[in-house]
């Protein structure tokens, strides 16, 4: 595979940077926040190792000041081109790009690699139906999805059978309809999700 489908910028920029941002840090008291960074930073590096200004200051900002530019989701990228960049946006918080780094790829890479695995199969069900069958109608549903099963619970799941979805329709992973949904404005009122 030399192209990768780049999927899941999206819900990470709501679930994450939107939702538990603004409820786990900027809705918290500053003190709250503090204490619990300054406990953690004592229990893991050693008292006083990191000071907790940061925190407290962006805490006080009020918002993420970082701007995020992508390409298109669903897009097939080639094999070493940058999908997305992220930066900051105060030159206070330079060390805030670097923070949220593991967190953006911790959540992108698995929803790519099944948004790109699906896009292969799909490549092959077609290929192999316009060999065999007069009617290709069956090929959205050929790679039923069963990952929920297998996966680290039910965010995986679903993020996993979101990016499945992306290529066919037949799926056991509830959970991802509801993502899709939810996250992407899919209204299965009007179309057939999965």
């Amino acid at each position: 595979v030399d192209s990768m489908v780049f999927f899941g910028l999206q819900y990470y920029c709501l679930r994450y940077l939107i939702d538990d941002w603004n409820y786990n840090f900027f809705m918290q008291k500053t003190k709250k926040v503090v204490v619990e960074y300054d406990n953690f930073i004592e229990k893991t590096l050693g008292k006083d190792a990191v000071s907790s200004d940061h925190v407290k200051a962006l805490h006080q900002l009020g918002y993420l000041p970082i701007k995020i530019k992508a390409l298109k989701e669903g897009t097939l990228v080639p094999m070493r081109v940058p999908c997305l960049t992220i930066e900051n946006t105060h030159p206070d918080f330079y060390w805030l790009t670097n923070f949220l780094e593991t967190s953006l790829s911790a959540t992108l890479w698995g929803m790519c690699t099944s948004a790109t695995t699906s896009f292969q199969y799909r490549k092959n069900a077609e290929k192999y139906a316009a060999l065999t069958c007069d009617d290709n109608s069956h090929v959205p549903f050929n790679c039923h999805d069963f990952s929920l099963r297998g996966l680290f619970g039910m965010e995986a799941g679903a993020m996993s059978g979101a990016a499945h979805l992306l290529n066919f329709v037949g799926t056991d992973t509830i959970p991802a309809i509801h993502f899709l949904q939810h996250y992407y404005g899919a209204d299965i009122n009007k179309e057939l999700v999965g």
